[in-house]
C-alpha cells in the first residue's frame, strides 16, 4: 500500500492533497464525475473514458473487488481515479484480485482521501477541465503551471488510441441473416454481445486510415456507429462515409459518440455539456409511448436541442429529464436513428436494452 502525499489539482486552481493507493508520477486529463454506486470494472475498461480522470461520487470503492468478467476492453482506459475511500479487504467469490492490484497491474494512478463531495462541487460549477494528478510536483503553483502547457484533449482524435487495427467478426443469432458493418470508434463488449443477439453477424471495423481498404469487400446490410472517447467535433472523414451510406439507402444506428457522429454528419449541431452525463442512474424518456426509463450515460457532447427543434427532417424519441438534454434521435424520412445513453447497461440498469437493441434491428430489417 502507498502512503504517497499527492497533490490533484483542477484548471482553475483548485486543490487537495490525498493519498496514492495505485500508481504514482504525473498525470493529466479533463476531471469529470461519475454517480454510479457499483461497476468500477465496467467504468475503468470502458474505452470512453480514455484521457478523462474519474472522481467517483459514492465514498468507498473496491468493496467487491475485480472479477474479470465485466471488462469492457482489455485495458483500463480512464488515465486516473479519485476516490474518498479504498476498501483493502474485498468479499466476492468471484474476485480475482483487488481494486487497488488491479489499478497497479497497469500502473493506473489512483487517489484516496479525498473530499470528493468539495471536488465535485467544483465541476458541478465550473464544469469539466482539464487537471492533474502528481506525487512529483507537490507545489500548486507549479502543478498549475504544468497543467497550462499540457493542452486540452479536445484538440486530439482519442479514439485512435483505443481502437484495433484489425477486422473482427462474431457470430451472433441464426434467426435471421443480417449482417451489420460495426464502425469501432472504442466500442464496448457488452454492445457487441447485444448485437449478437440481434443479428447474424458483426464485422467490427476501426476507423483508421485503412478504412476504405477494410469495408471494399464486406457485404453488410446496416452500419453501426460505436460510442468512444473525446471530441466528436474534430473527427475528419467520417461525416463522407455516413453520408455515402444514406445516399445508398444503408440504414445508419449508432450510441453516444456514434450519435453524434451522425448528428453532426446530417446536419446538426454538437454542443460540449457543462460537466456532461456520467452515471447509471439518469432517467429518460421515450417520447412515442410517454414513458421513463432510468439509463446509463457516459458522454460530455450532446446534439443541441435548438438543432432538432429547427429541422424538418429530425424527430427526437428520447428525452433527458435531468436538464432536457436529447437522448435519442430519429430520421423522419431515412432509416437511421441513434441514442446517447448505453442501452447495454455496463454498468447500470437493463431498463432500456430490449427497446433500443430492438429498434436498431427493426430499422435495419425493414430497409432490407
Amino acid at each position: 500500500m502507498h502512503n504517497n502525499e499527492t497533490l490533484i489539482m483542477l484548471a482553475n486552481g483548485y486543490h487537495e492533497r490525498g493519498r496514492l493507493f495505485s500508481g504514482g508520477g504525473t498525470v493529466f486529463g479533463e476531471f469529470v464525475f461519475v454517480t454510479a454506486m457499483s461497476g468500477y470494472e465496467e467504468i475503468l475498461t470502458d474505452p470512453s473514458y480514455k484521457g478523462q480522470i474519474i472522481v467517483f461520487t459514492y465514498p468507498l470503492m473496491g468493496n467487491y473487488g475485480i472479477t474479470k468478467n465485466d471488462l469492457q476492453s482489455k485495458h483500463i482506459n480512464a488515465e486516473a481515479i479519485i476516490i474518498r475511500e479504498n476498501s483493502h479487504i474485498f468479499s466476492n467469490f468471484q474476485a480475482k484480485m483487488s481494486l487497488s492490484d488491479f489499478l497497479q497491474s497497469e500502473n493506473i494512478t489512483g487517489v484516496e482521501r479525498i473530499d470528493t463531495r468539495a471536488l465535485t462541487k467544483q465541476i458541478r460549477t465550473k464544469g469539466a477541465m482539464q487537471g492533474a494528478i502528481s506525487s512529483e510536483t507537490l507545489a500548486p503553483d507549479d502543478l498549475k503551471k504544468q497543467i497550462e502547457l499540457a493542452g486540452s484533449i479536445s484538440d486530439i482524435n482519442l479514439y485512435k488510441l483505443v481502437v484495433s487495427d484489425k477486422i473482427r467478426v462474431f457470430e451472433g443469432t441464426k434467426e435471421n441473416d443480417t449482417k451489420l458493418m460495426a464502425i469501432d470508434f472504442g466500442i464496448k463488449s457488452n454492445i457487441i454481445e447485444d448485437l449478437k443477439r440481434y443479428f447474424n453477424k458483426i464485422y467490427l471495423v476501426p476507423f483508421d486510415d485503412n478504412f476504405d481498404k477494410h469495408i471494399g469487400e464486406l457485404d453488410f446490410d446496416g452500419v453501426f456507429i460505436s460510442n468512444g472517447p473525446g471530441d466528436p467535433r474534430i473527427v475528419e472523414r467520417i461525416d463522407k462515409y455516413i453520408n455515402d451510406f444514406v445516399a445508398n439507402k444503408v440504414p445508419v444506428i449508432g450510441i453516444c459518440f456514434g450519435l453524434q457522429l451522425v448528428g453532426r454528419a446530417l446536419g446538426l449541431d454538437i454542443i460540449k455539456l457543462p460537466f456532461g452525463h456520467h452515471g447509471a442512474n439518469h432517467p429518460v424518456q421515450y417520447v412515442d409511448s410517454g414513458k421513463v426509463y432510468i439509463s446509463s450515460q457516459n458522454h460530455n457532447y450532446a446534439i443541441s436541442n435548438k438543432s432538432i427543434e429547427k429541422s424538418d427532417d429530425w424527430e427526437l424519441v428520447w428525452k433527458h429529464l435531468y436538464d432536457g438534454t436529447v437522448s435519442g434521435i430519429r430520421h423522419k424520412h431515412l432509416p437511421i436513428n441513434a441514442v446517447q445513453f448505453h442501452p447495454e447497461a455496463a454498468p447500470g440498469p437493463h431498463d432500456v436494452n430490449h427497446l433500443v437493441f430492438s429498434d436498431f434491428y427493426k430499422t435495419v430489417k425493414e430497409a432490407k
